[in-house]
């Protein structure tokens, strides 16, 4: 389609070996993209190494060192390339306290929240760069109250605790982290009235549980690790909604951002399995139900209130600090206004060897939702579609996800050089598979021992990612399958018909409007076989314009399923079919 057309950020450390070599027959390029001279393990494993040798949360001199490092291999490899800088407001810790007052005789536990280092540590000398354990954009003040264990703090948690006839409101609830987002587990206890929020990593979960070793010795996470990360709802600079940050920008005031519902509203610490079972134990009242437990060897887990007393203290700051996104752009002899966009995020809130790095380190790109916003008319008329690159490998296990329309392309990356179908592209999905996540010990010696040894995951995650966004960029008709879209679709009304088949709800509307999707995606599929069959190099001139208008259908279909104010409550996100729901932020849902 597109013949090389501009694809904007992209690096893929096997891949940008490929564009310095001289000009190859277009045919060449993917067998030449998948053979074993070009998967260079010890290159991304080189990449790797070098990004994650220091903490680089983001605003840090040393994520502005990872920012240059990717810009020097950039135009290493003649890759056109320039630095887009923003003034962003971004969160840190000042001061953090957190005490556990027990009934007498036992004495209260003032928690040191720290995350211990270990003995032969080739990280511990720059340990100390890591910013104190806390939530981002966590709110500032005390909260001292009796403890409520609330599972995974979810709404049917609270539902299961009023049934039983707890009540949270006034106190400090104690919850485990999965199933959800961290910044809805916060928002559902400001809901249910409790006036601060502890949330700990689970042995049963993020330990191994029973006789399982930790890191170094096994892959899971120590008993001091702590899951750190933001507890915003949104996306981008909180005091910039929908626009770009610079420096002189207009911003959102502290009160205003407050009022936007994004941001916490009661003070929030992250705390580790140790700290977390020394709160639980504290805990009387009803034994929790079975699914509430924690693993053979763990306490038994009571839901309270009390008696046990927490005593939490935080105090954050916002500052405006300056982030860099490298910006990589390969320019195409045909098409060259369309854009196939691959994308990654750089910083990371340790020393990110999985999260972000992984995904930097197999496309060696950057992305930003500042970059959008600046960009968002442009990308709304010309971008073919975008890949993105966050947790690419994190142990074993295959998985991919994308809008419909990408299945069938995907599936065909994967079979030709995994050999697998697939529905996702990362290695490691889930927690069992990285433990560590957001947590100091995500370092390279983690990931050479446990998460990918031999770097191959990564080989492989950089191949299909490259051979996606060579089919996209090369194909004269963008590889855009609706029908799948359809099928999709169809399969999600099903579902949500069940669930709401007792109530008075009528979805013929919704099943009409699948019925049209499927019947215009049979159409231009068979228009797209007619120009196929037509062509020559006596028709070529002719059918150009015809191949270009059939390629803007395909292209812009997607932007019919987005809202330009966006989901209710959530206007940064604008799809309407495939987005973020609150309860299960980093999830996709259909039908928002």
């Amino acid at each position: 389609m597109i013949k090389s057309g501009t694809v904007t950020v992209i690096a893929i450390a096997t891949s940008y070996f490929l564009l310095l070599i001289p000009p190859t027959p277009k045919s060449n390029y993917h067998s030449l993209f998948i053979s074993t001279s070009l998967s260079d393990n010890a290159s991304i494993s080189h990449h790797l190494e070098t990004l994650t040798r220091r903490p680089h949360i983001a605003g840090s001199e040393a994520n502005a060192e990872a920012a240059a490092y990717v810009l020097s291999v950039f135009n290493s490899c003649s890759i056109q390339s320039h630095v887009a800088s923003y003034e962003v407001a971004l969160s840190y810790p000042v001061s953090r306290s957190l005490v556990l007052t027990n009934l007498p005789p036992e004495p209260p536990i003032s928690f040191n929240l720290i995350q211990e280092t270990y003995e032969g540590d080739p990280y511990a000398d720059v340990a100390n760069e890591v910013v104190p354990t806390f939530h981002a954009y966590a709110k500032s003040g005390t909260a001292t109250g009796p403890v409520v264990y609330v599972n995974y703090g979810r709404v049917e948690d609270y539902l299961t605790l009023k049934q039983i006839g707890i009540n949270v409101s006034g106190t400090v609830v104690l919850a485990r982290h999965g199933k959800i987002y961290r910044g809805d587990i916060v928002q559902n206890a400001y809901d249910a009235g409790a006036v601060g929020m502890v949330i700990y990593s689970d042995r049963k979960e993020y330990g191994g549980a029973g006789k399982a070793r930790w890191f170094p010795d096994d892959k899971w996470l120590p008993p001091s690790g702590v899951q750190v990360g933001t507890v915003y709802g949104g996306a981008g600079d909180p005091t910039t909604p929908g626009w770009a940050s610079s420096c002189e920008c207009e911003r959102l005031s502290k009160d205003e951002v407050e009022k936007e519902g994004d941001v916490p509203l009661i003070p929030s610490l992250p705390v580790s399995a140790a700290d977390g079972e020394k709160i639980m134990r504290s805990i009387g009242g009803p034994v929790a139900e079975d699914d509430w437990q924690g693993s053979k060897d763990a306490p038994t887990y009571r839901v309270g209130p009390g008696p046990g007393i927490l005593n939490l203290s935080y105090t954050g700051q916002q500052v405006i600090a300056t982030i860099q996104n490298v910006i990589g752009v390969i320019e195409g002899a045909e098409e060259p206004d369309r854009f196939v966009i691959l994308g990654n995020h750089r910083d990371a809130w340790t020393f990110g060897a999985v999260d972000p790095n992984s995904g930097t380190a197999a496309l060696l790109e950057i992305g930003s939702t500042e970059w959008v916003e600046e960009n968002r008319e442009i990308l709304a008329s010309r971008a073919v579609a975008y890949l993105n690159a966050d947790c690419v490998v994190g142990g074993p296990g295959f998985n991919a996800r994308a809008t419909p329309q990408l299945d069938e392309l995907i599936k065909r990356a994967t079979q030709q050089h995994v050999g697998i179908p697939a529905a996702d592209i990362a290695f490691g999905g889930d927690v069992a598979a990285y433990p560590v996540y957001h947590s100091l010990y995500d370092d390279f010696m983690w990931m050479e021992k446990f998460g990918d040894p031999m770097f191959q995951r990564h080989v492989a995650a950089a191949s299909v990612w490259g051979l996606v966004a060579l089919w996209l960029a090369d194909e004269e008709f963008l590889p855009f399958d609706y029908l799948s879209y359809a099928k999709e679709l169809q399969f999600s009304a099903e579902e949500l018909e069940k669930e709401i088949s007792n109530k008075d709800i009528n979805l013929s509307p919704i099943f009409t409007s699948i019925k049209k999707l499927e019947k215009a995606a049979i159409k231009i599929n068979n228009q797209r076989k007619d120009l196929e069959a037509s062509k020559g190099w006596i028709t070529w001139k002719k059918d150009h314009l015809k191949v270009r208008e059939l390629n803007d259908r395909l292209m812009m279909a997607e932007r019919a399923f987005t809202d330009r104010d966006g989901l209710f409550g959530m206007s940064w996100y604008k799809h309407l079919v495939s987005s973020y729901f609150s309860g299960k932020k980093h999830s996709v849902s259909i039908y928002s």
